[in-house]
């Protein structure tokens, strides 16, 4: 038989997590993979999907290590407030980059332009075999490497395999990895507006008791826009046509933008919750979604999944550097235990704060407006809030301060 050919890693999945990984690994020097089912080309700008990344102060970081900050940054438009706030509440809660530092807390960044950014840094690397319009089909762990099945018939050898796929993920269903999945009767509306008053780079998410609607700042007088409602609310507001579906969401937001047109398509995504209860098996990693899918009510999907990578690269390099096994059990237990914490805050954040909004008790809605006043005067409470959004808190793997492991 043909001896197999082999990889230092493999990495399912050619979404923006999956890309990003790629790049990572292939950075410190490894042979890498990537298997998706797309075409793994560059995609073109349309109407049809007009949905936007916030990347936080860490991750961006993280795009200039890798050398590809340089082609997004003309676009990207820097957040330098937050305003978080509940409708028909005074409480508010205002967060400024300026108390913590000169750099804007995060940016809005276009997914496609994202995307494509990744795309083309990938193929300029020597060591990366892309494998588009495929997918995993089995992968069988061994004492010195994985065996990887794909659906077309081929195999391949690796020393580690990751799984970037999203929260369907196959890697994890494959390696019998249990998960906690919990429905929230919410479905999130994704779509792009223009709008009459310039949002001076502020984001603003209101909360109302059937989810939160956030206000992204982009390029000129426009905002990406995350609606998140209950979903027999979310079918009846996909029945309005453009104009008064504007109305709905500029009203929502006190009209502090003034009036309001939709741009391109709206996009829907039910919203649930699934939380791998580990992240790592036999040559087995999971990044990303695969490992852990949020409530989008702070903005941190991607960001956290942006963290696991890094971690994970710090974790494989230091394994490099005293010439250990890159995909052994002692390197990714490193880096579960590096991750544990970050990510079980994270998901237990973003559930709690999504009960806690959507609680239409009269007693916890007066406490939540008080709150938001409460934490509003407190600054060094303030100021860690910010410095966990942009991911700048504890001890960070190298790729967050901005350097190559």
């Amino acid at each position: 038989m043909n001896k197999k050919q082999s990889f230092d890693c493999i990495v399912i999945g050619g979404g923006l997590s999956g890309l990003t990984a790629t790049l990572a690994l292939s950075k410190i020097g490894l042979s890498v993979a990537i298997v998706d089912k797309t075409s793994l080309e560059m995609v073109k700008k349309n109407e049809g999907d007009q949905r936007t990344t916030a990347v936080s102060a860490s991750g961006k970081k993280i795009f200039e290590a890798l050398d590809v900050w340089n082609s997004l940054k003309e676009d990207a438009e820097p957040i330098l407030d937050i305003v978080v706030s509940e409708k028909g509440k005074r409480g508010h809660l205002n967060f400024d980059h300026q108390t913590v530092g000169t750099e804007p807390m995060g940016h809005i960044i276009d997914n496609i332009q994202l995307k494509n950014s990744l795309i083309s840094s990938i193929r300029s690397q020597k060591h990366i075999k892309l494998f588009p319009l495929k997918s995993l089909n089995n992968f069988f762990p061994d004492t010195g490497a994985v065996t990887v099945n794909l659906n077309d018939g081929t195999s391949y050898e690796a020393a580690l395999l990751v799984a970037a796929d999203g929260r369907n993920s196959a890697g994890r269903r494959i390696a019998k990895i249990i998960s906690t999945n919990i429905d929230y009767n919410q479905t999130s509306i994704v779509f792009t507006v223009s709008h009459e008053k310039p949002h001076r780079g502020i984001a603003y998410e209101q909360f109302t008791t059937g989810g939160p609607i956030a206000f992204l700042p982009m390029k000129g007088n426009q905002s990406s826009v995350v609606w998140s409602e209950d979903t027999e609310v979310v079918k009846s507001l996909m029945q309005l046509d453009n104009k008064d579906f504007a109305a709905a969401a500029s009203y929502r937001l006190n009209d502090c933008l003034g009036k309001m047109t939709i741009i391109g398509q709206r996009k829907i995504f039910p919203l649930k919750l699934n939380y791998a209860d580990t992240i790592i098996g036999d040559r087995f990693a999971m990044v990303g979604d695969a490992a852990h899918g949020l409530h989008p009510i702070a903005g941190q999907g991607f960001n956290l999944g942006l963290r696991d990578i890094a971690n994970l690269t710090d974790e494989i390099a230091k394994a490099r550097r005293l010439g250990l096994d890159v995909g052994s059990f002692e390197t990714l237990r490193s880096y579960q235990a590096a991750r544990r914490f970050d990510n079980f805050s994270l998901v237990a954040a973003t559930d709690g704060l999504n009960r806690l909004f959507t609680n239409n008790n009269k007693i916890v809605r007066s406490i939540r407006s008080s709150g938001l006043d409460a934490i509003n005067t407190m600054n060094p409470l303030k100021n860690l809030f910010m410095k966990l959004a942009m991911g700048e808190v504890g001890s960070l793997p190298l790729l967050l301060r901005g350097t190559l492991p």
